[in-house]
């Protein structure tokens, strides 16, 4: 802290030197992102490594370019034909592309790429750039060669991994709305324009370097698309939380008379330990995601995890640089309706000490009642179902729910739900391997939920085949997952036995299928090492099993209700037309477990600032219900308004267009609300206030064992005054 008030300038100067640099940096190497899926062990995974063995150039599928006539019109009319051609002349020029299938052909793959009706026709097009090498600039050109398409007036979507790399929604608006909100909220909770532009200065700055600290991230390991989204909303949020914090603690100090590069200098010292602490165990959590073992899940934890860390810095080492600079200057351009003549020595006001001794005084039905509250909005999570994303749930101007709508309506919802099988060829026996791959096909097309199931498609080397299957079901339906199952387990098993084939069911649909089941076999082990890496480290700090017992449940009750909220919103359809849905969607695999992760940490960071100042009223007094009673007080109004500004924060992506974001915010949003009014304010002061001194409780044995953390400093300055008042 004394360094950065000292060189107040020379941080200030270096943090805008780091956040432009890592900008040009990450700019320069390109914002690349990729939602490729490695799961090894699983049978999509076994599908990719056949064909990249011995067929490469099918390994990725085929992108589809979906050509829809207007009004009636067929694609077969002369008016389109030659725009088509052009087309496909496009797509087959191009470096990039490996191969093309026209429509307009006479070969039955042809025939098969348009509708009964003539109204809506696929170009199959298969390029070199696997989902991972594939970057946005790539897609947008390879969108761009449709353009005789469209320029005839066909509606053209493309689709695939392509369609979805074009397809993420700007954040640009949710940003903004956060912001504004932010700045809303600060200005009622400081009542000056300087107090509440510091936090924001520190926080977008710190955002400005985190963020590209991810796409640094990303030459180094596959960052999926939604990966920057997430760690600009998380890092937003606690940006502001952690500078608001230092903001607070800056200004009790000064209200106590000390200096203003003192007060700065003894924040950090204080609520700086306890942003340390709270960011540590954010950044902690987010990597434990990595015990799953799922590449794509592990890169949005580091990503997120690298936000979290610029924000945590940011606020350390430029707010107290911001707050010397400031000086008296601090409480300028103050709200006409706001009196702040006067710092307050403590943040405690009448209301909230109300409200906590009418908790402690009825204790039982307080904790009764938040129980009963909290079980009804945990309740729906019994109807939780693990699925996959659904193009058909994006904004209808995009490349992605465009082909998805136009591939719906002429082959059927199945139809963006294929499945790519890939078969390897063990003999030499051509004749024998054809009527082989034929009775795999019959068998295939015959199983109970597939549509359709294509001749097989042999490689020029007769090493390897694949067959598209199309289901009867949508890609997010679970009997779409359920027919994964039963070909691996009976279809295919039976109709290869006996035959020099192998097969294994593969494409994007199987493949977000294995990583739910990836996810559902190992979300309760992450849970349990988040859950206990977060007790070990609460009864680290505040020495008191009962404390970290009470405080690990408060969190795993907050995170089971958000859990409970967002299945009723998304899968049960409570309030979806709300925030731009148009009717229910799974929750995809890897929200759950992603938002475990976040909300365990956030509502950590809010525990952390309530206890600490519990803690030090309970080491002053020794008197568990005042307490709790002091502590909730003295937090009420500054932790209130850091859960506001992270509930503002998390609802403006609501409005972002993609569907997976909206799941991120509306459960983070929830979790925040809950763990700020029901959980802060009455669940866990009755239960504090029940357990009595057993809250505190802590054997001599463990307390010696246990590395003594200091979560903030204070009862460090308090022996140094101590000492020199008795010289």
């Amino acid at each position: 802290g004394h360094f950065c008030t000292k060189h107040r300038w020379i941080v200030v100067i270096a943090w805008v030197i780091l956040a432009v640099g890592l900008l040009a940096g990450s700019k320069s190497l390109g914002w690349n992102t990729s939602n490729n899926l490695t799961l090894n062990g699983t049978g999509s995974q076994d599908a990719t490594n056949l064909l990249n063995d011995r067929w490469p150039q099918a390994a990725n599928g085929s992108i589809p370019v979906v050509l829809g006539a207007p009004g009636g019109n067929l694609i077969s009319d002369s008016q389109y034909t030659d725009a088509i051609n052009e087309t496909v002349s496009n797509y087959e020029n191009d470096p990039g592309v490996i191969s093309v299938v026209s429509p307009l052909g006479t070969t039955t793959q042809s025939e098969s790429l348009n509708s009964k009706d003539g109204q809506i026709s696929v170009i199959s097009v298969t390029i070199k750039d696997s989902p991972s090498e594939l970057t946005v600039d790539e897609g947008n050109h390879l969108v761009n060669l449709s353009e005789p398409a469209t320029k005839a007036g066909l509606t053209v979507g493309v689709g695939g991994y392509v369609g979805n790399a074009v397809s993420n929604p700007n954040v640009d608006f949710s940003v903004i709305v956060g912001i504004v909100a932010a700045i809303i909220i600060l200005l009622f909770t400081f009542g000056t324009l300087v107090s509440m532009g510091l936090p924001m200065v520190t926080a977008l700055i710190g955002l400005v370097a985190g963020i590209s600290g991810v796409y640094l991230l990303g030459q180094l390991v596959e960052v999926p698309t939604i990966g920057p989204t997430l760690a600009i909303m998380i890092g937003l949020g606690v940006g502001i939380d952690y500078a608001l914090f230092m903001v607070s603690r800056h200004r009790q100090h000064v209200g106590l008379g000390l200096d203003y590069r003192e007060a700065a200098s003894r924040a950090t010292a204080t609520a700086g330990g306890a942003v340390v602490f709270a960011g540590s165990t954010v950044i902690l959590a987010l990597l434990c995601l990595a015990v799953v073992k799922v590449p794509i899940l592990s890169a949005m934890g580091y990503s997120a995890a690298v936000a979290v860390l610029l924000a945590m810095l940011s606020a350390l080492t430029l707010m107290p640089a911001l707050l010397s600079i400031a000086g008296k200057g601090l409480d300028r351009f103050a709200l006409p309706f706001m009196s702040i003549e006067k710092q307050e020595k403590t943040a405690e006001s009448p209301g909230w000490i109300a409200w906590a001794q009418w908790i402690v005084r009825f204790r039982v039905p307080a904790l009764i009642l938040s129980l009963i509250v909290l079980g009804a909005l945990t309740y729906p999570i019994h109807q939780l179902y693990l699925g996959q994303q659904d193009n058909g749930s994006f904004p209808t101007n995009t490349q992605a729910r465009i082909s998805y709508d136009l591939l719906d309506e002429g082959f059927g919802v199945g139809a963006n739900a294929g499945f790519l099988i890939a078969i390897a060829i063990n003999s030499t026996d051509t004749s024998t391997v054809q009527t082989q791959l034929s009775d795999l096909t019959t068998a295939l097309a015959g199983a109970s939920g597939v549509a359709s199931a294509t001749p097989a498609s042999v490689d020029p080397d007769s090493n390897a085949a694949t067959i598209n299957v199309t289901p009867t079901t949508g890609p997010s339906s679970q009997s779409t997952s359920n027919l994964v199952t039963d070909l691996r387990a009976t279809t295919i098993p039976d109709a290869t036995k006996g035959t020099a084939l192998t097969a294994y069911v593969g494409g994007q649909t199987a493949s977000y299928v294995d990583l739910a089941t990836l996810i559902g076999d190992r979300l309760v082990l992450t849970i349990v090492v988040v859950v206990l890496l977060g007790f070990l480290l609460m009864t680290m700090a505040f020495r008191a099993l009962g404390l970290a017992l009470i405080s690990s449940l408060m969190n795993l009750i907050t995170v089971a209700a958000a859990f409970g909220v967002t299945t009723a919103v998304f899968e049960v359809g409570r309030g979806t037309s709300l925030i731009g849905l148009d009717g229910t969607i799974p929750v995809v695999s890897y929200v759950p477990l992603m938002m475990f992760a976040v909300l365990f940490g956030l509502s950590m960071d809010y525990n952390v600032f309530l206890m600490s100042a519990v803690r030090e009223k309970w080491l002053e007094k020794k008197d568990p219900q005042a307490a709790i009673i002091e502590g909730l007080a003295s937090t009420g109004k500054i932790v209130s308004a850091a859960a506001l500004i992270m509930t503002a924060v998390f609802l403006a992506f609501v409005i972002n267009g993609n569907p997976i974001v909206k799941q991120f915010g509306v459960g983070t949003a929830v979790a925040i609300i809950i763990y700020a009014t029901l959980v802060r304010c009455v669940l866990l002061p009755a239960a504090v206030s029940l357990f009595g001194k057993g809250t505190w409780y802590m054997p001599h044995w463990l307390d010696r064992m246990l590395p003594n953390i200091s979560i903030e400093g204070d009862q460090y300055f308090e022996e140094l005054e101590a000492k020199g008042a008795a010289k």
